[in-house]
């Protein structure tokens, strides 16, 4: 047997306990030799669920150890990791968790474990530097209309209509655990990374319409316009201005990108 063959075949016993190899591995003869054999299906099974569970900690204290576990154990058995980083597996349990189930807690679950991956996301998030507001005093008021700008590569975006951020502080000592798992109404946050430390907050529905706009590349003009349709035409200036100096203060802008001149 070639050792491609030999590496498959191990792969094979260990990811779906196919048999066959044990004549080609050395101690064959030792009556413990099954048992050893086993160990390393095991161990990949509990390595892998010890990454998830790194990755997924809320999850894991809301379902409880046990059953986090049998879950795992399926998602593994369903997905097999195929990346060279264990941390880039793990971001279809979401979609693995509850099956067709949609009860309230399963609900819960999958937005819980979506808003997890979504923070290891921001927290691994390529490096760049944000401006600050002193970035704007070198554009021409004539060309502010068009100016677009870019949020940071860490910054993301996230609606819940449930309470799975509150099961998530609770897992992180910053609440009491909820009496159950539930619906509500939608909330939209915004996830970004300050340093080295991952951050979100909630959004009102004008800022969410003007984040989102500016992230899709959209000029200033048209991120004014987006709040206007939130607060009113007369508010529309003063409320844009408190949100860019938000923004700067909060370091969600990479780059200030000046528009054409079109003055005539």
């Amino acid at each position: 047997m070639q050792l491609s063959e030999l590496q498959r075949a191990f792969q094979a016993r260990l990811l779906a306990g196919r048999t066959g190899i044990e004549a080609q591995l050395a101690g064959a003869e030792r009556p413990d030799f099954q048992e050893r054999v086993d160990v390393y299906a095991g161990g990949y099974y509990a390595r892998l669920v010890e990454a998830l569970a790194a990755t997924y900690p809320a999850l894991q204290h809301a379902l409880g150890e046990p059953e986090f576990e049998h879950a795992m154990h399926e998602f593994i058995t369903a997905e097999p990791s195929r990346y060279y980083s264990v941390r880039d597996y793990g971001g279809r349990v979401a979609d693995h968790l509850t099956g067709g189930d949609t009860s309230p807690r399963a609900r819960v679950l999958t937005q819980l474990a979506r808003w997890e991956w979504t923070l290891a996301d921001v927290f691994d998030a390529v490096d760049d530097t944000p401006v600050g507001a002193e970035a704007l005093t070198a554009i021409p008021h004539e060309r502010w209309a068009q100016v677009r700008f870019r949020l940071r590569a860490c910054v993301r975006r996230f609606v819940t209509d449930t309470n799975a951020v509150d099961w998530w502080r609770a897992a992180r000592g910053r609440g009491e655990a909820p009496s159950d798992f539930s619906t509500q109404a939608a909330t939209d946050w915004l996830l970004w990374r300050r340093g080295v430390t991952t951050v979100f907050r909630s959004l009102a529905p004008d800022e969410a319409v003007a984040i989102d706009a500016a992230r899709s590349g959209a000029p200033f003009a048209l991120l004014c316009e987006r709040i206007a349709e939130q607060v009113g035409a007369s508010d529309a200036p003063l409320r844009a201005a408190s949100l860019l100096r938000g923004w700067f203060a909060e370091e969600l802008i990479a780059t200030v990108e000046p528009g054409s001149d079109t003055s005539g």
